[in-house]
This record gives structure tokens, C-alpha cells and sequence, in this order.
């Protein structure tokens, strides 16, 4: 369960921080200090712009070590493999060799 939801999330996160800064810059409710304009409207624009660089951040590196992660795995799977097919190989050359003996 819990794997279903971090990977839901992993897939997902790329469009929270753009959609929740839209729902918040177009929607005509973003907070009485920002609609009162002046330095402390422009102050909490910088501090919101500033946290979804944040979030957007952090969800990336996240994104980017899952993804590193399931590189790393894939790549496991692959020497395992091809040491599957070298034994097999090995096994088919013994037989070959013992059938002309």
C-alpha cells in the first residue's frame, strides 16, 4: 500500500506545484494582505514563488532518486541475466563436447 502511494506520488508531483500556483494567482481570494498590494503584497508573492520553487525542488530530487534507483536495479537485473546465458552457454558447449567424445 504504502508503495502504491509513493509511486502515485512520484508521478503526480511534477503538476502540484504548477497547478497549486495557479489555483492561487487566478483565483481572486489569494489573501487580503496580497490584494492590498504594496511592499507586503510583493513580499508574500516573492515568499509563495519562493516556497513552490521549493517544493518543486525537493519533488525532483525525489523523481530523480526514485528513477536512480530503478536504473540501478534494472542494471542488476541485467548482469544477472547475462550470467544466466554464459552458464547456459557453458552447459550447451560441455554437452557438444561430450557428445563427440
Amino acid at each position: 500500500m504504502a508503495l502504491t502511494k509513493s509511486v502515485f506520488a512520484l508521478r503526480f508531483s511534477r503538476n502540484i506545484p504548477i497547478m497549486s500556483r495557479l489555483a492561487y494567482s487566478q483565483d481572486g481570494g489569494a489573501g487580503a494582505i496580497r490584494e492590498a498590494g504594496g511592499t507586503f503584497g510583493k513580499k508574500e508573492a516573492a515568499d509563495e514563488e519562493r516556497y513552490f520553487r521549493k517544493m518543486q525542488a525537493e519533488q525532483l530530487k525525489k523523481l530523480k532518486d526514485h528513477l536512480d534507483e530503478e536504473i540501478l536495479f534494472h542494471q542488476n537485473r541485467v548482469k544477472e541475466h547475462q550470467d544466466a546465458i554464459t552458464t547456459h552457454q557453458q552447459r550447451i558447449a560441455e554437452l557438444e563436447q561430450k557428445k563427440k567424445a
